[in-house]
């Protein structure tokens, strides 16, 4: 059995200690400790970036679409963390995203343009970091009034009460729009900012005349308000053809028949795009990801079954450049 010699002495030009041994188990406690020394750490796995979807209220047609947005894009690999957050909906936010609050967002075509172009009312400032992604579908607007109103047409509504939607909604800002195309100033009708639920229980109740809904069918506060009776008025007529004109991204849109109680025929009316849109100072290659991993995603997402693909980069604001660069490589593939 050999004996192990070792000296120990201290370096003259780094004042570290050294070892000097002989001997195989010298060699080999040496050996581990070096071992030890040079073990490399555990890798750390990277920190999944985060991404802010605006959405909508509950019992909005945004709500579920955002949640539904959120999951799907977070699923993929190497994704970021999709997270979805309530609103009060498209105004709030377009601007949840100019003020670097939110990364993506939903919204309606006319609320977007208004807001980038700076004629959103009340806030006069053009919002230029708004981008869009991708128009998604056409929501049809809808116009509901109690039973026995008297309400025959739009027109009507004249010194009505009329739910709107919450502030900060497009519903608002689409009913602004049309009463005003009517001729019907505000001060000539009773505006409630009121939820889509909420509106439609006092509709049935008889303490509201009318209420606006933009948003994909069925809508439940829609469905819930025509089962006790309410009905569905068309928007159509002279002045919503001078709307149409005036504003281009509302666009003729039918309510299916059979789709609500008591409305066995399609009801002809208005409705705008809905979009998803984002901030764009947004990361250009996370952008391109995300879209790309939407478009993966569109057949699993059974509110948009309408959507039309071909139509997607057809916003009415500039589309993101990590977007844009998505739609040519598409182009491009083809």
């Amino acid at each position: 059995m050999s004996i192990a010699r070792v000296r120990v002495f201290r370096s003259p030009f780094t004042g570290g200690v050294r070892i000097a041994c002989a001997g195989l188990a010298c060699a080999a406690g040496v050996l581990a400790l070096t071992s030890a020394g040079c073990r490399q750490p555990a890798p750390v796995a990277p920190v999944r970036a985060v991404v802010r979807l605006t959405t909508g209220t509950p019992g909005a047609g945004f709500y579920p679409l955002g949640d539904a947005l959120a999951r799907g894009l977070r699923q993929a690999a190497r994704s970021p963390d999709v997270q979805a957050r309530d609103s009060a909906g498209s105004v709030a936010n377009v601007e949840a995203l100019q003020r670097g609050e939110a990364d993506l967002g939903l919204s309606y075509a006319d609320v977007a343009y208004m807001a980038f172009v700076g004629r959103l009312e009340g806030r006069p400032q053009a919002f230029e970091e708004l981008r869009g992604i991708a128009v998604l579908e056409l929501t049809p607007v809808h116009l509901v009034v109690r039973a026995n109103s008297g309400v025959r047409d739009a027109a009507d509504l004249r010194g009505r009460r009329i739910g709107v939607g919450l502030p900060g909604s497009g519903s608002a800002l689409t009913a602004d729009i049309v009463l005003a195309a009517l001729g019907i100033e505000a001060s000539a009708v009773r505006l409630e900012p009121l939820r889509y639920v909420e509106a439609g229980n006092r509709l049935a109740a008889g303490t509201l005349d009318a209420m606006f809904v933009t948003g994909s069918d069925p809508m439940a506060a829609v469905r819930a308000s025509t089962a006790a009776r309410a009905r569905l008025v068309p928007l159509m007529g002279p002045a919503i053809e001078r709307l149409r004109h005036e504003y281009p991204f509302f666009r003729l849109a039918v309510i299916p028949g059979g789709m609500y109680p008591g409305h066995p025929d399609p009801v002809q009316t208005i409705g705008v795009d809905n979009l998803l849109v984002c901030r764009r100072s947004l990361d250009e290659s996370l952008v391109h990801d995300l879209t790309a991993r939407f478009f993966e995603i569109l057949p699993s997402l059974s509110m948009l079954t309408s959507m039309d693909v071909d139509q997607a980069p057809a916003a009415p604001i500039p589309l993101h450049d990590g977007a844009a660069r998505y739609y040519r490589e598409r182009e491009l593939s083809r």
